[in-house]
């Protein structure tokens, strides 16, 4: 896949461009998650700012489509989903929207801004800062007013008042990951869900990276 240098100009276009593909309440979370993931990106991937923004943007690109329609387009795309995301449609917009986003926007494509797309709604093992950061920003953006993301929001950002050195900022964004994917965990039992596997060992490797980091302490 490939890696594109990504301008002002061209995150300006696209923040016009994703409008037909959004609600109007969709829209505004998306814009939210863009200032979200630009102000992540200022503390821990300056370099990528404006690739960040552009993963914030496409997002959601499928969200507003129906099971039905999701699925009609994971067979026009040739994505093949296995059992377990059949059975958990919420799941489906982030694997057909870095579908869409490649094809659609392929100006766009770099390669972490589809990686980005996957992977913002179940995480998994091993995600990069910038896959991390767009997970994060969907969840604690501004405009999100649910109990767990006003939770999140706050607890990341009183730890980040009262971390002094990078590494200490660092830290409270593990700890921030690990605690999103408990209520995330908690929300899915509660509704009888199921849990994607990705999710539980994503949980995990965050839980293994914060005690490695706080050994080092």
């Amino acid at each position: 896949m490939k890696n594109i240098c990504i301008t002002d100009s061209m995150v300006e276009k696209l923040r016009e461009r994703v409008k037909p593909y959004l609600t109007e309440k969709r829209y505004a979370h998306t814009l939210g998650v863009e200032r979200e993931a630009a102000s992540l990106g200022r503390l821990f991937l300056p370099d990528d700012i404006n690739k960040l923004r552009c993963a914030a943007l496409l997002h959601d690109i499928t969200k507003k489509q129906s099971a039905e329609e999701q699925l009609a387009l994971c067979r026009e795309l040739g994505i093949e989903p296995d059992d377990e995301v059949l059975a958990a449609p919420k799941l489906f917009h982030s694997i057909t929207g870095a579908a869409l986003a490649e094809r659609d926007f392929p100006e766009y494509a770099d390669a972490s801004v589809i990686s980005g797309i996957r992977w913002h709604t179940t995480g998994y093992a091993g995600m990069t800062m910038f896959e991390s950061i767009i997970y994060l920003a969907d969840y604690i953006e501004d405009t999100r007013t649910f109990e767990d993301c006003v939770t999140l929001r706050n607890f990341f950002y009183l730890g980040l008042c009262a971390a002094g050195s990078e590494s200490e900022k660092y830290t409270v964004f593990l700890k921030t990951m690990v605690l999103s994917f408990d209520m995330t965990v908690k929300n899915l039992i509660e509704e009888a869900s199921l849990i994607d596997r990705n999710t539980v060992e994503a949980r995990n490797s965050f839980i293994m990276k914060l005690r490695e980091t706080e050994r080092k302490k």
